[in-house]
């Protein structure tokens, strides 16, 4: 008789206490052993619910009204403890600095063994195994606290790993990890589910999570199942400006008229934007983290008119170079200039009246009991607080697409969605009306609409003069940015406009970057002294070609 499925969600509506509406509504979706599903849909649509539902944390840690059931092997998650839902299912958060409890590597990956009383041979044996899978053995003997964002998630998922469960629900994994390394994690996934474990695996970037060969994707909208299918299926319905997809899929969409005819020009020139005075520069800056240089004979200059994009291999320095503009790290060798004057003569204080730094990880940021008093905080203890303070706090939520939720002065801060914690710390830099922004990892949480939104949105914030991003999304970095800055291993490796950066495949992928869809129809249609652009304008400058010059060839068949 054949075994049941691993995963059984039906009818499943969740109303977290103090929400208006339930989160999630009469969802129903089986897996089997051996199955990969990839859910995917706007910022707060329910997908980070459904997975606490999965791993148990709903009902047994977030309490609400809830209807349906979640069934693993055939046992209700309602009926099972906690511990007992942990083997067998691994969850990789979005925020790997919430995971992440051990102070060294090795005993982050001991603490869920020893927890389960196993040996020490065991847990030795698993450790090898693991590291050899995940190849994460240059991370060994390091302490967590000095670890880069990236390394932090590929650390989380070795310690999943290390746990052996049937089921691995994981997070959106891609935001904090260079393109090689997801594509590593990606294959480390696929095998896990031919060797017969399931993944159900949440993720914005659909393009990229397209190399895992997902069996079906469940789109999620309002709460509400809104695609429940193979991919094939799914990439015929899909909102090409919702969810991030292969540009031959995208421009198809476009000529079949799905996501609107071009109504307009596409502008052609490369910015001419003036980069301003240097705000921002770095003279052959050294930087150690514990017993390791991160940065190493650094120079760089960040415009004051420009917005610049940082990026590079995980743990090649780029969080670190910027929070040396704000004196969190402070350089062994060489100086750093704000303004034309060297940073270590100033406070951090008054750097953060110059720079807005919003973390990667938003809780970095967050310690206050409600949003209003989050917002208030800064401008409060700088001695900047205007006359009408509730004037200020609305008008940065509104800015960070935070306004509409109900309530959401009086919440706690840690109670929002990844998603919208990233927005309030945005909203929290805003408060102290900075003239340059430092967004590290600012698409993380974000979907493909929003991300490209929330971009356009900060440009046009008055008062903004420049922008300095890190990222590990190379196609938003390329689409917004007008230079981009490659680190690797500690030093700058590339340094230019964005088309002529991907000029350089050499240097592209020495540093961890792949040849995206997009990157690849960019080069093609676009000359290197054009502007880069993304999926949506690309698609509707050729079509706008193809109305004055006849078709052009179809990409997919010229690749």
């Amino acid at each position: 008789m054949p075994a049941g499925p691993l995963l059984e969600v039906e009818g499943l509506t969740f109303r977290y206490r103090r929400a208006a509406e339930p989160a999630v509504r009469d969802l129903s979706v089986s897996l089997e052993a051996g199955e990969v599903l990839l859910v995917a849909g706007p910022s707060g649509c329910g997908k980070s619910t459904l997975i606490r539902a999965i791993n148990g944390l709903i009902p047994h840690a977030y309490r609400g009204d809830l209807a349906g059931s979640v069934r693993l092997k055939g046992r209700s998650t309602a009926e099972m403890r906690l511990r007992e839902i942990a083997l067998l299912v691994g969850t990789m958060l979005q925020d790997p600095a919430k995971q992440i409890v051990g102070s060294s590597v090795e005993g982050e990956l001991a603490f869920g063994p020893e927890n389960l009383g196993l040996d020490r041979g065991e847990i030795r044996r698993r450790i090898s195994e693991v590291v050899e899978r995940t190849r994460i053995g240059s991370l060994a003997g390091r302490e967590t606290a000095w670890l880069s964002g990236g390394e932090q998630q590929l650390l989380a998922m070795a310690g999943t790993l290390m746990m052996r469960p049937r089921l691995f629900v994981i997070d959106e994994p891609l935001a904090n990890l260079d393109p090689e390394t997801a594509s590593r994690l990606l294959n480390v996934l696929r095998e896990l589910a031919d060797e017969g474990h399931a993944v159900v695996i949440v993720e914005h970037r659909v393009e990229e999570a397209l190399q895992l060969r997902p069996d079906r994707v469940l789109y999620l909208d309002g709460g509400r199942a809104g695609y429940l299918g193979d991919v094939d299926g799914f990439l015929r319905v899909a909102d090409p400006v919702a969810v991030k997809l292969p540009f031959p899929v995208v421009l198809e969409r476009f000529r079949a008229g799905a996501a609107g005819a071009p109504n307009r020009s596409v502008p052609t020139a490369p910015s001419a934007a003036d980069p301003g005075e240097p705000r921002l520069v770095y003279e052959r800056v050294a930087v150690d983290l514990g017993e390791r240089r991160v940065l190493d004979d650094v120079s760089a200059t960040f415009g004051s008119r420009e917005i610049v994009a940082v990026l590079g291999p995980n743990g090649s320095g780029k969080t670190t170079m910027l929070r040396a503009a704000m004196r969190l790290v402070e350089p062994v060798a060489g100086r750093v200039m704000v303004d034309g004057q060297a940073a270590r003569s100033r406070t951090t204080a008054e750097l953060a009246r110059i720079f807005g730094y919003v973390f990667q990880s938003p809780s970095q940021m967050l310690f206050a009991r409600t949003v209003r008093e989050e917002l208030l905080f800064g401008p409060r203890n700088m001695g900047i607080l205007p006359p009408d303070p509730e004037a200020l706090a609305a008008e940065a939520l509104d800015r960070t697409a935070l306004s509409d939720l109900d309530g959401i002065l009086e919440r706690p801060p840690l109670t929002l969605s990844f998603g919208q914690q990233k927005r309030l710390a945005l909203a929290i830099a805003l408060a102290l009306r900075p003239p340059t922004l430092v967004l590290d990892e600012p698409s993380a949480g974000q979907d493909h609409r929003s991300s490209a939104a929330f971009m356009d949105a900060i440009r046009a914030i008055p008062g903004m003069e420049s922008i300095y991003l890190i990222t590990h999304d190379v196609d938003l970095a390329l689409s917004h940015a007008d230079r981009i800055l490659v680190l690797r291993d500690g030093r700058v490796a590339a340094d230019g406009p964005p088309m002529r950066v991907i000029e350089d495949e050499d240097r592209w992928f020495a540093a961890n970057l792949h040849r995206t869809s997009l990157i690849d129809a960019n080069r093609r249609w676009r000359n290197p002294g054009e502007r880069f652009l993304d999926a949506s304008g690309l698609a509707r400058w050729v079509l706008e070609r193809e109305r004055l010059n006849g078709p052009a060839e179809d990409l997919a068949a010229a690749e």
